[in-house]
């Protein structure tokens, strides 16, 4: 157990990730990170990892550069590795900065780091105590009250904040003591941000009266991780009976026989398991009315920030934001080369019987397109066309991913909807050279 910052070894704590090969320590300049990097830096030598030491310039702040200058110049003084990723979009309007500046900058972590990395942040405990705050504020449950774990994954990587067992007192010491130098960040002390109000208006006027205030709030911390872990093994055991697909879908017959109170914990502990966002109280009564209680026909959707939820029949999904269908996509190709299109991949494997004819392919102009509306193509087991509205009902693709796939044209004339039909007008011959076209979303479109 670690009774004092200056006690703290690193080592015995990093090692144990065997799989993790590399640390980004994000670094700011500030006192607590810098105190962080000092450490860190001290006790290199023993740890199994490498360090690098990582700035985000949000660009909110007219010296944020001039704060990058600082960063580099102190890991050129440790002599470890050091970079400033700089963020060049500005916060969405009617958006919290505070919200969106913390969402882009894990997300730039996330992107620049491999599989098993170890992400540092130096959070202690008098952030723990007013995240508490924070969440309570904003009537959070058991899952919010938690506050922040000391080790959690995100995504490939793991985020870990060793100084949770500190308070901002030792960690201030610790600097004075070692003369590490730090910024002062003057926006610390602006109280228009929710942090900063709780933290210089708020907190100081309840030590006044609870001195162990902290003390206490820690203790409910940790009986509300207790009871947050109580709930996730509940989760677990239903997830366990209602879901399909390796997780990807639930099942909406089997919630309707949960609780109401066991669906809203399943709901919760299944989107952070496949690492999407957790609903505010009035999405998730949207979930439960619209998605599971509900009997209408059609696929409902339900949507915040970059997370949706559908149903389809009998089964929930879950992804993130889809994005806008382009009526007006059009896209030339040359068979010879794969061509991707919105992270999948179209093939045309060349083979025999299989697919379309080669020879009626010749010289022959080639485009893809998306679903308009009343796309017919003709089967070769059909005498008349069939619509391709028809083609999807029948194969069940998910009536939101409908207009994602792609649609094959040969001289303007619709030729094939990879993986699901080839116009008999183009379908090979058995022993005929062929190209047979494959498409990587297709399962992915279709419900299993």
């Amino acid at each position: 157990m670690i009774y004092q910052l200056s006690e703290f070894d690193p080592s015995e704590f990093f090692n144990s990730f065997t799989d993790s090969k590399h640390i980004v320590i994000a670094f700011s300049g500030g006192i607590d990170s810098s105190v962080m990097l000092n450490i860190m830096c001290k006790k290199r030598d023993k740890l199994k990892q490498s360090i690098e030491a990582i700035y985000i310039d949000h660009g909110l702040n007219d010296k944020s550069a001039e704060w990058g200058v600082f960063c580099s110049k102190e890991c050129e003084k440790h002599q470890i590795a050091f970079k400033t990723i700089k963020i060049t979009e500005d916060c969405p309007k009617n958006s919290s900065i505070e919200a969106w500046a913390r969402n882009i900058r894990y997300s730039l972590f996330v992107e620049s780091m491999k599989k098993n990395d170890i992400l540092l942040t130096a959070h202690h405990q008098d952030d723990q105590v007013e995240t508490f705050f924070l969440q309570l504020l904003r009537g959070a449950g058991p899952q919010g009250l938690a506050s922040m774990p000391i080790v959690k994954k995100i995504e490939h990587i793991f985020h870990i904040r060793p100084f949770l067992y500190f308070q901002r007192k030792e960690i201030i010491e610790y600097a004075h003591n070692h003369n590490i130098s730090w910024l002062e960040d003057e926006t610390n002390y602006d109280v228009k941000y929710q942090r900063n109000f709780i933290r210089h208006n708020v907190l100081p006027e309840i030590s006044k009266v609870w001195p162990s205030y902290q003390q206490n709030i820690l203790r409910t911390i940790k009986h509300q991780v207790e009871y947050k872990k109580i709930l996730d093994e509940i989760a677990m055991l239903d997830i366990e009976t209602v879901s399909t697909n390796n997780f990807n879908n639930l099942d909406v017959n089997l919630i309707k026989k949960l609780s109401v109170e066991r669906q809203k914990n399943l709901i919760f502990f299944w989107l952070k398991k496949i690492n999407l966002e957790s609903p505010t109280s009035k999405h998730m009564d949207q979930i439960i009315n619209t998605l599971i209680n509900s009997d209408q026909e059609k696929s409902p959707c339900v949507n915040w920030n970059n997370t949706e939820l559908r149903r389809y029949k009998t089964l929930l999904y879950a992804s993130g934001l889809t994005n806008a269908y382009d009526s007006n996509f059009e896209i030339n190709w040359d068979t010879a080369s794969p061509l991707s299109i919105e992270g999948e991949t179209l093939i045309a494997k060349e083979t025999e019987g299989k697919g379309i004819s080669k020879k009626s392919i010749k010289d022959a102009k080639i485009i893809i397109r998306y679903r308009h509306g009343g796309e017919k193509i003709y089967s070769n087991s059909l005498k008349q066309s069939k619509s391709i509205k028809q083609l999807f009902q029948e194969h069940n693709v998910l009536p939101w991913l409908r207009n994602k796939v792609p649609l094959i044209y040969i001289n303007e004339k619709l030729a094939v909807v990879p993986g699901f039909c080839v116009d008999r007008n183009y379908l090979a011959n058995k022993n005929e050279t062929s190209l047979d076209i494959q498409w990587s979303g297709y399962k992915k479109v279709i419900q299993s």
